[in-house]
């Protein structure tokens, strides 16, 4: 199963609508958004994601309400997502000792740092898909997640028509 995995699109609408093109075309089945949408206005745009997709709440999501109104299901992570047979922990946060990643995940996605993480560390990988917006390190980039080879691509959305 493919899986799209996003984080930290902090209201960027050109660069979250790339990267959900770039999903149907990949033939993405699922998507996962690991905090940071920020605005209401931007779920709206997730939301016209027609497939599954599992939110979660980032430190940028301030309007609580308003996200909720649009994205019923958005939460505070960590969250276990069973999907492709696998189980997932989708977080905001990078996992640690105060706040470790669901029990007996075989994927762990996380955001919060806008930095690309994509690693197996025993027999578990570990991704963070980078910042969709761009505007930290001058990189908007989101990850296709295949879960039947337990391994991610990185897709600059920039490069995307």
């Amino acid at each position: 199963m493919l899986i799209g995995v996003l984080s930290d699109t902090h209201d960027h609408l050109d660069r979250l609508a790339a990267a959900l093109r770039h999903f149907r075309e990949a033939g993405v089945e699922a998507v996962l958004h690991a905090g940071d949408l920020v605005a209401p206005f931007a779920a709206k745009t997730l939301k016209q994601w027609t497939g599954p997709l599992y939110v979660v709440y980032g430190n940028n999501d301030g309007e609580r309400k308003g996200l909720k109104s649009v994205l019923p299901q958005i939460t505070d992570g960590p969250i276990p997502v069973d999907c492709g047979g696998r189980r997932i922990s989708l977080d905001h946060y990078p996992p640690s000792t105060e706040r470790p990643a669901v029990e007996g995940a075989d994927i762990v996605i996380f955001g919060h740092t806008h930095e690309l993480s994509n690693e197996q560390r025993d027999g578990v990988l570990y991704l963070n898909p980078g910042e969709c917006c761009g505007w930290v390190n001058g990189r908007a980039t989101v990850a296709v997640l295949d879960t039947d080879k337990l391994e991610a691509r990185i897709v600059d959305v920039a490069t995307v028509s």
